[in-house]
C-alpha cells in the first residue's frame, strides 16, 4: 500500500507553472493541492469533497446513523489547526455525548485522511499518550474552503504546509513544550521547526526560544525556522538557528 497526499509544493509548481519563490509558496498555501480544484477553481468542489469523506468513507463505513457531531468535529479541527486539544475539551466544547465517542470520531477522521493528528513529544509514553494532540488539515484548500477566516492566517497555513510536507518524508513528527512557558512546532529525529510567516522583533524571542529548547532535549537535531521569504543565520544561547525560506525547504533544501 501507498500513501497519496494532495500535491506537495514541487507539485504544485509543475502543474500550474508556477516559478518557486515566496509569491506562488503565497499562492499554494491558498490552493492547496487538489487537482479537480486546481483545475476547475470551483470551492464547491472542496466543500463537497468534504461532505463526501464524512458521508461515504466515515458514515457508511463505520454505520453511522447520524453526521452532525462528525461534521462539526471536522469543522472545527479545520479552523483551529496547530492548536492542541484534549478529547475531553473537544467533547465539551461541541457537545458530543461522551468522550470516547469524540475518540472514535477524530479516529474516523484520521483513518480518512482528511485530518492529521500529531502528538506531543516526551521520553515518557504515559506523558505521550495523554498529553492533547494537535491536528492539522490534509489539504490547505480544503481548509480555507470549508472554514473561511476573515483574512488569510499565512501563519497556520505555513504551519499545516510544513508538517504536511514532513508527513510526506516520512519520519514521526511531534510537536514540544512546556504550558505558558516555551513551544516549537514540529520535532523530528535531525530537526526542532520553528513555523511563522515572519519572524519580527514581537515574535523573535518566542520563536527563537522555543527551537534551542527543543534541540537540547534528547536527541541530536538541527534548529530551523521557517518563514514565507526571509534567509539568515543565528546564534541563540550559543546554538546555530538557521532561519530558512519555506519555499527552499518545502523543495528540499532542508533534507
Amino acid at each position: 500500500s501507498f500513501e497519496v497526499f494532495p500535491f506537495g509544493y514541487r507539485e504544485y509548481l509543475a502543474y500550474t507553472g508556477e516559478r518557486p519563490g515566496a509569491k506562488s509558496l503565497r499562492a499554494y498555501l491558498d490552493d492547496g493541492g487538489f487537482p479537480g480544484y486546481l483545475r476547475d477553481r470551483s470551492a464547491s468542489v472542496l466543500r463537497e469533497l468534504l461532505r463526501d469523506i464524512v458521508e461515504r468513507d466515515i458514515a457508511l463505513r463505520h454505520g453511522l446513523r447520524e453526521t452532525r457531531h462528525v461534521m462539526n468535529l471536522a469543522l472545527f479541527l479545520l479552523a483551529n489547526t496547530g492548536q492542541p486539544f484534549s478529547l475531553q475539551s473537544l467533547t465539551k466544547s461541541l457537545a458530543i455525548p461522551a468522550v470516547a465517542q469524540t475518540a472514535r470520531y477524530v479516529e474516523h477522521l484520521a483513518d480518512a485522511y482528511l485530518l492529521v493528528p500529531v502528538p506531543k513529544f516526551s521520553p515518557s509514553h504515559k506523558k505521550r499518550v495523554v498529553a492533547p494532540h494537535k491536528y492539522y488539515a490534509i489539504d490547505n484548500g480544503l481548509r480555507r474552503a470549508n472554514s473561511p477566516q476573515a483574512t488569510p492566517d499565512w501563519g497556520h497555513r505555513l504551519e499545516n504546509a510544513v508538517l504536511l510536507e514532513l508527513r510526506r518524508r516520512g519520519p514521526p513528527v511531534c510537536y514540544a513544550g512546556e504550558k505558558s512557558q516555551w513551544e516549537c512546532d514540529f520535532v523530528t529525529e535531525t530537526e526542532a521547526i520553528q513555523v511563522c510567516a515572519e519572524l519580527t522583533p514581537y515574535n523573535r524571542d518566542r520563536e527563537l526560544g522555543g527551537v534551542v529548547r527543543a534541540c537540547r532535549m534528547p536527541g541530536k537535531r538541527r534548529a530551523v525556522i521557517l518563514t514565507l521569504d526571509q534567509s539568515e543565520q543565528l546564534q541563540e544561547e550559543g546554538m546555530a538557528v538557521s532561519v530558512e525560506p519555506a519555499w527552499e525547504w518545502l523543495l528540499g533544501a532542508g533534507l
